[in-house]
């Protein structure tokens, strides 16, 4: 048997002895914070050799499954594809078996005819730092893809001039540094991807413009149906210039603060008592509201955002003699009842109940009702919604979402009936509040209530924020306060 076979085998069963033992004794839990950063550190090490052994096997591989080869390895092994055959021996999925297989193809070498020697690799220098285990299977696709992409336009110099710094970077080292000099830590993939880029910007300064007309013809967003998970699924590639504005709203949407005056709170809304009623605050100081929300929630949520304060500008061209204005049709009596579905007019897709309420609400979005016969019952007008002017004026108060830790600004935010409409509560300033749209579309599902008093907002919240369960104004920038004697 080869011996490199025989050690891998040998080193495979003290593995599986190490990690069978760890995990019969409940070993890791019990390891010290230092010892389990060792952990992922060394078996952060050991993958890299692996999937250096692969890449290396993976050549071979393809090597030996090559055109004008009669005993192809592939064959032999009822595979079509070099990767499929990687991907049966090795268990990976399709995406990592073809990115083995793609590695392998930039750091293989082929042979030299007239002595049978090894000639460099492609990527001499990035497949030493492979070996080396400084650098893994994602690391090296990071580093030689940008260069591939412009391949015919660099000339073999200049790549082997990349391949060395590009190895340089991924393995710590600086050429230029002392010997004494500690080595830099192993940078990630994604730094890889950056420095590549920039130097296929200095040795290959028109390959933006193919690029870009490549992306041009790309570029695409696709809005699909309602699937059986209730969520309507998109695709697509964006510019990267529409991407980054796109991320700049987002942003403005997740890391918001609050602007006015200086003695806000800017890591959150702070509260005092109401002069109505009796509030002890000392159990909720201190305390900010906790978002459940996941990352990719909160992104979709502040598009929701952005789309509803855009719909509301009246900037964009007119649909029909008005402005794009989204259509929820429901029943009286179910919408009465606050059960049943509401359908969306511009696609058919059905929709919750509370949906069709928060309409009432929300501009660039109108509420059709209809009685059981199909009869047009009801049509939500402007007079439902809060105007350009009772908005600012609330704006003025709430300064953004009232909800505890939800600092999200008044610019993006939605007008909440404290009293419904649908249950006389009127369109007046006394009566709507500011929401994000996240607490516009789920306040019912949440211990969060609201109340108005004399005007003001008042807030109450879980029993985990405010064990005492009172009432907490906000604090409204425009409130007059005692001048210090």
């Amino acid at each position: 048997m080869n011996s490199v076979v025989a050690q891998l085998r040998e080193i495979e069963e003290n593995l599986d002895s190490a990690v069978c033992d760890a995990f019969a004794e409940e070993a890791i839990p019990a390891l010290s914070t230092a010892e389990i950063a060792e952990v992922l550190a060394v078996t952060g090490r050991i993958q890299r050799r692996l999937e250096g052994v692969q890449i290396e096997a993976t050549a071979q591989v393809s090597e030996r499954s090559g055109a004008m080869r009669d005993d192809k390895m592939t064959v032999a092994y009822g595979c079509s594809r070099p990767a499929d055959l990687v991907r049966m021996l090795t268990g990976a999925d399709s995406r990592q078996a073809t990115q083995l297989v793609k590695a392998a193809g930039r750091v293989r070498r082929e042979r030299s005819f007239t002595e049978g020697s090894f000639l460099p690799a492609r990527y001499q220098a990035l497949r030493e730092a492979v070996l080396a285990g400084d650098l893994g299977l994602a690391g090296l696709i990071a580093a030689t893809d940008p260069i591939e992409r412009s391949a015919r336009r660099i000339s073999d110099e200049a790549r082997i001039a990349a391949d060395r710094q590009l190895a340089h970077f991924a393995r710590g080292v600086d050429p230029d540094a002392a010997e004494a000099d500690a080595p830099r830590p192993l940078p990630y993939p994604e730094d890889l991807r950056v420095l590549s880029r920039v130097l296929v910007a200095y040795i290959d300064p028109d390959g933006a413009e193919p690029i870009d007309d490549i992306a041009m013809r790309g570029r695409s967003f696709t809005i699909g149906r309602v699937g059986n998970d209730g969520l309507t699924h998109v695709r697509g590639g964006l510019l990267p210039e529409v991407a980054g504005q796109l991320g700049l709203l987002l942003d403005s949407l997740l890391n918001p603060r609050v602007d006015g005056a200086e003695n806000l709170d800017r890591t959150g809304v702070r509260f005092e008592p109401s002069e109505d009623a009796a509030t002890d605050d000392s159990a909720a100081a201190g305390l900010a509201a906790e978002d459940p929300r996941t990352r990719t929630q909160k992104q979709h949520d502040a598009l929701a955002s952005i789309l509803n304060t855009a719909a509301r500008t009246d900037l964009f061209p007119h649909l029909g003699g008005a402005a794009p204005t989204l259509v929820v049709a429901t029943t009286a009596e179910d919408y009465a009842r606050g059960a049943g579905w509401a359908q969306v007019a511009s696609t058919g897709d059905l929709v919750p109940q509370r949906v069709a309420v928060q309409t009432a609400c929300a501009g660039g979005i109108q509420r059709v009702l209809f009685d059981d016969n199909g009869r047009i019952v009801s049509i939500g007008t402007t007079a439902r919604l809060f105007n350009a002017l009772q908005r600012r004026a609330i704006a003025l108060r709430d300064g953004g979402c009232i909800v505890p830790g939800f600092t999200i600004s008044a610019t993006w935010c939605e007008v909440h009936h404290v009293d419904e409409h649908a249950d006389g509560g009127p369109t007046h300033t006394d009566n709507g509040v500011l929401l994000c749209w996240f607490h516009h579309r789920t306040l019912h599902l949440t211990e969060w209530v609201i109340r108005m008093n004399r005007g003001i907002p008042e807030v109450r919240g879980p029993a985990w924020w405010d064990p005492h369960q009172q009432w907490h104004r906000t604090r409204s920038p425009h409130r007059r306060r005692s001048v210090p004697g």
